[in-house]
This record gives structure tokens, sequence and C-alpha cells, in this order.
């Protein structure tokens, strides 16, 4: 599942060169196109709502629409030297710049251009704030079609320690294959981690030692396959306990340079008040994440 187009969030914040060196190199590894998107939000909701228009003056049109227009053009200005230092390297490197709600506009863009990434920075924000209104990172990732990269600060210029999230489901067994294409092109040591959590059936203690047993063989056989076919060095580890907690943990140990875990689609009101284990590396990793979904 290479990573032929990846479009690329920039909104001119603090963290806005990190998340374009991460995509940068990326966009190297897999020889990409890449697109920029600068997605100014509306000035005034109302001018963007149908049957308002008898209320807003023709004068006031005109004001927010040349206020938008100098946004655009001052935008445009700022993504041209992201745009040189790309070209500078080789790549083919576009951008543009809309107006409308950042998450919904990166999104639609990604489906109707057909990206294969998106490469987006992670901000900080206070619990009520991201309960009630979510941040514009976690929109995407939730309702995203295609693989996300999350930014969390420092940029993603080399990779040499990947480390999988992995529970046997399609979506782990995928963001596997793309742990295995960028582990071949950097040649660097892989980390496969499971987080044992069947305690459900603990009390059958001879089901759950066999099943234990069983997960313990397909790693150790993923394990010499992956070292065979890219003679890179693996390792592979299962620790009881939940999912995000143990990856978290394995991030203090390991110190990779990017965590890789797939993306399962789940239900609204579970994710409200449980989260998924991507949404908790993304708000909790110190390192960039990759989130892989399956077309």
């Amino acid at each position: 599942m290479p990573f032929k187009k990846i479009l690329v969030g920039i909104d001119f914040s603090e963290i806005s060169d990190s998340i374009f060196d991460s995509a940068l190199f990326l966009g190297k590894l897999y020889n990409a196109d890449i697109h920029l998107i600068h997605v100014i939000e509306p000035i005034s909701p109302l001018f963007q709502e149908e049957g308002f228009e008898p209320l807003i003056q023709t004068e006031e049109f005109q004001v927010v629409f040349e206020v938008e227009s100098i946004l655009k053009e001052e935008a445009k200005e700022k993504l041209e030297r992201y745009i040189l230092k790309g070209k500078a390297e080789g790549l083919n490197i576009t951008s543009s710049v809309e107006i409308g709600n950042i998450a919904e506009t990166i999104l639609e863009i990604s489906d109707e251009k057909e990206f294969d990434l998106i490469a987006i920075g992670s901000h900080k924000k206070g619990l009520l704030e991201r309960v009630l209104l979510g941040s514009v990172a976690e929109k995407i990732v939730n309702k995203s079609k295609i693989s996300t990269l999350v930014v969390k600060g420092a940029s993603l210029t080399e990779i040499n320690k990947i480390l999988c999230g992995y529970d046997f489901l399609p979506n782990s067994i995928e963001a596997l294959e793309v742990v295995k294409e960028i582990a071949k092109i950097t040649k660097s040591e892989v980390y496969i981690v499971h987080a044992d959590s069947d305690e459900w059936f603990a009390h059958l203690r001879h089901i759950y030692e066999k099943v234990f047993e069983k997960k313990l063989r397909l790693l150790e056989k993923i394990k010499e396959e992956i070292s065979s076919e890219l003679s890179v060095p693996v390792d592979i580890k299962i620790e009881k306990g939940k999912p995000e907690d143990v990856l978290l943990k394995s991030v203090e140990q390991i110190k990779p340079d990017l965590v890789v875990v797939g993306k399962r689609k789940g239900k609204d009101i579970k994710r409200f008040f449980l989260g998924t284990t991507a949404m908790r590396m993304v708000e909790n990793s110190p390192v960039p994440v990759l989130i892989v979904r399956r077309r």
C-alpha cells in the first residue's frame, strides 16, 4: 500500500514545519506527489448558510469577500516557501487555499482527489474542549477513509525504529504491511507489540493458555518471515493490559521514531465514552503516529 499522493494540512502554527518536514520525508521515501492545503474558517457562519441572504447587506458581503481574498493571498505567499523547499528535494508539490470547516474540507478534498495519506498535526487542548468540540486531528482520524499521519511535535526526518501495534485483525495486518514497506526502504528495526486483553475468558484457564500460546507462535512466525524477507532486526512483545496502555508503555521503553496502528470503524457512542486505541495514541504518543485505514 504505497503512499503516492499525500495531502498535507498546514495551519501556520508552531507545528507546521514539523508536519511539512514529516510529509516531505515520507514523500521522498515513496516518491510521492505532495499537495499542501490551508483552510481558512469562514469569517461569519451566516455567510455560509442558505436563507440568510435577505438579512445581509451587499456591502457586508463585499467586505467579507475582500477580507477572505486578502487572507487567501497571504496564505498562498506563506505556502510558497514550503513549495520551494519541496521542489528543491525533487518532489512534485502543489498547494491550495480553501475556505470552510477545516476538518470537513480536508476530508472532502482527500476523498475527491483520491489521496493515499493525510498528514496533519495534533495540538494539545483542554479536556472539556476536546470532549465538546473535538480537535481537527481527532475528527480527521475518526472520519478519514484513508491513512493519517499525526505529527506530535518533532519532525519525522529519519526512521531507525518502528513500533507496530498488532492485534491479528485486518486493519492491524494492513498496518504491519505498511511497516514492512517502510522498514524495507529505511532498514529500520521493527517492534511488534500485542496487548493481551483476553480477560473475559481468563477463568477458563486452559483455553486462555492455548490462545496465548497460539498468539505467541503466530508472532514468532511473523518475526521470522519479516527478518528473513527484509534482513532487519525484528522484536515481538506480548504484554497483558489495555492496548493503549501497553503501546504507550512500549513507546517509552523503545523510543521509536514512528508508531503505526490500524484503525477499525467503531460506533460513535462507544467512541465518545471509551475512545479507541488509535485516538488514545494520537492524544498521548510523544512521537508521530501513522493510523492505517483500509480503503
